[in-house]
């Protein structure tokens, strides 16, 4: 019979997770902050923008997406007070002033024929993004101590993956000629260079490099 007093690990033999992550709580407050801005902008976005395009496919499709992102701002709200006590609403907020120049810029194109410019900015540039910056954290954190944010960000990831399907679909389809195409890439690079100025959406450091190496209007 095993000695019960004799002192174990404090994991199983099989388990190899150590507990310290990259990121101390106030850094994971930072950005889990940081991504529920992101989130509740984008729900904004794409709510409004079930009201004004033409094309009816796409609105069924945005007025699906907009609301799983309304969710997704509200697990990360959620999480925030388990993380630190702090005042959520403080900590709800762009990274710095190149994310809020990007949102500003993503829903800048308003009418009707610039449906192409909305979907690009959504599933061409700032999803892509966001999986970048989540799969970043999930895959530094603490498996034991931010275990409720891992849950979280698997939930996410996998809508994220789902909608970046949908919405590059949707893209394909509404390109039919040279011109479009051409105003897809333009728009896309205008927005790629606010979020590299920007250093992702959780600013500098959202995927581990932490050097911006280029400027708005480089």
């Amino acid at each position: 019979m095993a000695d019960p007093k004799k002192p174990r690990p404090a994991f199983a033999p099989w388990d190899r997770r150590e507990l310290p992550g990259s990121f101390t709580v106030e850094e994971t407050a930072r950005r889990v902050g940081h991504y529920k801005w992101v989130e509740m902008r984008l729900f904004e976005a794409l709510g409004g923008w079930v009201a004004t395009v033409p094309e009816l496919d796409v609105k069924m499709r945005l007025g699906t997406h907009t609301y799983k992102h309304a969710w997704h701002a509200d697990l990360f709200n959620k999480r925030l007070p388990e993380l630190r006590e702090m005042n959520t609403d403080r900590l709800t907020a762009p990274a710095n002033e190149h994310v809020e120049a990007f949102f500003e810029a993503m829903t800048e194109p308003e009418a009707p024929d610039q449906t192409i410019e909305k979907l690009v900015g959504v599933y061409r540039v700032l999803i892509p993004h966001k999986i970048a910056a989540y799969t970043y954290h999930l895959n530094n954190t603490s498996s034991i101590t931010d275990a409720p944010t891992i849950r979280s960000l698997t939930f996410i990831l996998q809508d994220e993956f789902e909608d970046w399907r949908d919405g590059e679909m949707i893209i394909q389809s509404l390109i039919e000629t040279d011109e479009e195409v051409e105003r897809a890439a333009a728009h896309q690079v205008k927005l790629e260079k606010l979020l590299l100025a920007a250093g992702g959406i959780a600013g500098p450091g959202s995927i581990g490099n932490t050097q911006v190496t280029s400027e708005v209007g480089a």
